[in-house]
Parts: C-alpha cells; structure tokens; sequence
C-alpha cells in the first residue's frame, strides 16, 4: 500500500448511522404543536443515542452547536419534550442522560382516541417493539405486551356540590384487571359509591 492510499481513503468517509422517528408523532398532531427549536433538540439527542443501552448523553453545548440554538433555548425545549412524553432526563454523576419514548396514539374504529402506547427508545429493538404493539392491537390482550406500555384507563374526576365527587371510569371493567390490587380496588369502590349516589338523587 503506497503512502497516498490512506490519504485518498480519507476522503471517502461517510456517517451511515441512521435513525427512525414514527409517523404517528405527525399524525397525532405532535408535530404541529412542538416547536421547530424543539424537534430539532430531539433529532440531536437521538443521533446521539447508543445503539445498545438507548442511553444519551450529548452535553447542551453539543446540543445547541449541533442544532443551531442556544443554551437557554435547548433548555426551554428540552423541557417541552419532557412535556409532551418525548424525552425523560436524568443525572449520571454530572452528565444529563437522555432516554427517548416513542409514543404512538391508538384509536378506535370510529377514529377516537381510546389509548396512548409508550416505551423507550431503544434502537437495536426497534422492530421487537413495533411487532409488539401490533401484536397487542391485533390479540387486543394488553397483558401481552412486552416492551410497550399502553395506557388506557381513562379517570374522568368532576367535582359537584357539597363536596360529592362523581367518577366516570371510561374503561371496560376487565382492563381494570392489570392494575395492582389495592388500586382497582380503590377504583371500583369509588365508582360503586358514585353509582349508588345517583341512583339515590
């Protein structure tokens, strides 16, 4: 190999390290509702993001060189990302560490949001997670899901007069059967009571 060859290799180097970002985040209305500055801070985090451990750790002066904004503004939106069920940011010693959630909405047949179906980011299982939500949808047995966590019961809370609470449990009774005992417990009681005081109104 003569001395000119490493040097021409040089100048054929390329980054093929690719990333997804699902369609769902446009979908939901996502998109839309984030800023610019703010997609542009979760597109950094998560070309940052180890293949193996879907951990991150991009200091904000790396974020904010890499996505052309400031600091202050970095930590505005990674804030807005946290919000919105994006990012979760924790302390390794003095490093941030950023763990991405996917996050994809299911509807219903009528097209109604019924339920909101989150993991981490983790890029080398992707395709496992994505086989496992669809799985779910498919079998509709939540319990089946392995990586992905949906969230589905819905508590709507309304307070009236004299202190009365009316609960509205927007649920099939046999998805209460996945959540720990004392708090389906709690629940049903709660929504017993509630039925019980309209029916003596």
């Amino acid at each position: 190999m003569s001395n000119s060859e490493p040097k021409q290799m040089e100048l054929f180097k390329a980054q093929t390290t690719w990333f997804h970002v699902f369609k769902d985040m446009v979908d939901n209305g996502d998109l839309a509702r984030l800023s610019g500055s703010s997609i542009k801070v979760y597109l950094v985090i998560k070309s940052y993001t180890n293949f193996s451990s879907g951990k991150s750790f991009p200091m904000i002066e790396t974020i904010a060189e890499k996505s052309g904004i400031s600091s202050a503004q970095v930590k505005r939106e990674l804030k807005s990302l946290e919000e919105y069920g994006y990012i979760t940011k924790s302390k390794i010693g003095r490093n941030n560490c950023y763990t991405l959630r996917e996050k994809v909405v299911i509807h219903d047949a009528m097209g109604q949001e019924t339920a909101v179906a989150t993991w981490d980011y983790l890029p080398s299982t992707v395709k496992d997670a994505v086989a496992d939500l669809k799985n779910v949808l498919v079998t509709r047995n939540l319990e089946n899901a392995q990586i992905v966590h949906i969230d589905k019961l819905q508590v709507n809370v309304t307070h009236v007069y004299d202190n009365g609470v009316n609960l509205n449990i927007q649920s099939m009774m046999s998805d209460l059967d996945g959540l720990p005992k004392d708090l389906r417990e709690k629940l049903l009681s709660a929504w017993s009571a509630s039925q019980n005081r309209k029916k003596e109104q």
